[in-house]
């Protein structure tokens, strides 16, 4: 499915902005924010349908970062940009 923001599921990206820097989130998972430039692979895309108007489609991305798979869940399409 491509939406809006032109994400489809399988296509290979990569993070333009870091993800997962919320230190809150971090401290209670034992994790640490990811910068920019990882590459991944989408797994599922959503069209924003809780904004008047929408704002732009969210995506899951399962990110290889340093040999490790990390899920990125329920991001706003505009942190990763295609590749591949």
């Amino acid at each position: 499915m491509e939406l809006r923001d032109g994400l489809r599921v399988g296509d290979i990206v990569r993070n333009i902005t870091a993800v997962r820097t919320n230190p809150v989130v971090n401290e209670m998972r034992g994790t640490q924010p990811i910068e920019a430039g990882y590459l991944g692979i989408v797994l599922d895309v959503r069209p924003d349908v809780l904004n008047s108007p929408p704002m732009g489609d969210y995506v899951d991305v399962m990110l290889s970062v340093d040999g490790e798979a990390v899920r990125c869940g329920n991001y706003g399409a505009g942190f990763f940009k295609a590749v591949a």
